[in-house]
């Protein structure tokens, strides 16, 4: 068992010392992400009981087969881009053609990218395909939309977002809120777009977001994205895990590029989120999910061997007790166990997210 503190990513999206109850700092700046793995993009930093860093990451000791799961928190104050995460065969097969000197690099890594994100207070996403009649309500609106909403009636949804990508000028940007007023959309989801709007007034990317559900959140409630459905987390503060990749493929939103073929070609019409509302007990558990998550408030649980585990202390106390180790966790800290490490029991007086892979 080990002991790890999250890597810190200042994005433009992230909130202003949002993450600096569990990163320990206070720059001033934004703060957008706190990374628990091995991936690459950001390892996280080893540290000692005292909580000091031990000047080793936690890919020092293990490598991704031990660690299949990055887990994150994240912040955001405004919308982060329209994006698409590959399912494996795409994943795989997009990694190996970007090795050829000259090919644009679209992927971080060759894996696949499937997460849940738990809300720890009010957040909200464009996740998942919106109904049919309310998106020709709000193209109607915007004007010189016939061409997404004939790939729409047709059923053919990567040539409907490649339509409004191709006519995704300030103006028709502009109209968002009154498109979403004109379809009758609730006030939270025309304040939505009104946002988006405001911060992306100029990406033609800003208007895929008419085709998405919109999603709210209360405290506990959870998402669960599948690779090849689209989404843009709009703000807010929670918890995501998923599988151990950084492969985002982005339609907008950004000034990240933009590979809008490929996030299309990526695009999975048939899978759908899922939205945990009403959690049995304080399990939270996808079907066929790669991973399942236990926010625990307080108590005892045994946590046993045989599966990559990670307990992350979000607020209040926890103590992590196995035959190899005992330990305090500080807030934003989290134990590690591999799945060869002995059981373990953890007691938690606040609340601990508690993670395991369900792949032996």
């Amino acid at each position: 068992m080990l002991v790890v503190r999250g890597a810190v990513k200042n994005y433009d999206w992230g909130i202003t010392d949002g993450l600096a109850p569990w990163a320990g700092e206070h720059p001033g700046g934004t703060q957008a992400e706190l990374w628990f793995g091995v991936h690459p993009g950001g390892p996280s930093p080893l540290v000692d009981a005292e909580g000091d860093e031990t000047g080793e990451v936690l890919a020092d000791r293990f490598d991704i087969a031990a660690i299949p799961l990055l887990v994150k928190l994240l912040a955001a104050a405004r919308p982060l881009s329209v994006q698409v995460h590959p399912q494996l065969s795409v994943a795989a097969a997009g990694w190996a053609a970007q090795q050829t000197p000259g090919a644009p690099l679209v992927l971080s890594d060759p894996f696949e990218k499937t997460e849940m994100l738990v809300a720890l207070g009010p957040f909200e996403a464009f996740a998942g395909w919106r109904d049919r009649e309310q998106v020709l309500s709000m193209l109607a609106a915007l004007g010189g939309a016939q061409e997404a909403a004939r790939r729409l009636v047709a059923d053919d949804l990567g040539g409907a977002v490649g339509a409004l990508l191709a006519i995704g000028t300030n103006e028709r940007i502009a109209l968002l809120a009154v498109a979403a007023s004109t379809a009758g959309l609730a006030p939270d989801q025309i304040a939505a777009y009104r946002t988006v709007a405001e911060n992306y007034p100029d990406d033609q990317g800003a208007l895929v977001t008419v085709l998405l559900d919109y999603v709210s959140l209360c405290a506990g409630e959870a998402i669960y994205v599948p690779a090849g459905v689209p989404h843009s987390y709009i703000r807010g503060i929670g918890l995501e895990v998923m599988t151990s990749s950084d492969n985002v493929i982005r339609l907008g939103l950004t000034r990240k590029p933009v590979f809008a073929d490929r996030a299309i070609a990526a695009l999975r019409p048939d899978l759908d989120p899922q939205i945990v509302r009403a959690v049995h007990g304080d399990i939270l558990w996808p079907v066929n999910s790669p991973f399942v998550v236990r926010m625990l408030t307080e108590g005892e649980e045994r946590i046993p061997m045989g599966a990559y585990r990670i307990l992350l202390l979000i607020k209040g106390t926890a103590r992590v007790v196995s035959d190899a180790a005992e330990i305090s966790l500080r807030r934003g800290t989290a134990a590690v166990m591999a799945a060869n490490d002995p059981d373990a029991y953890v007691e938690a007086d606040g609340l601990v997210a508690i993670i395991q892979s369900t792949e032996r």
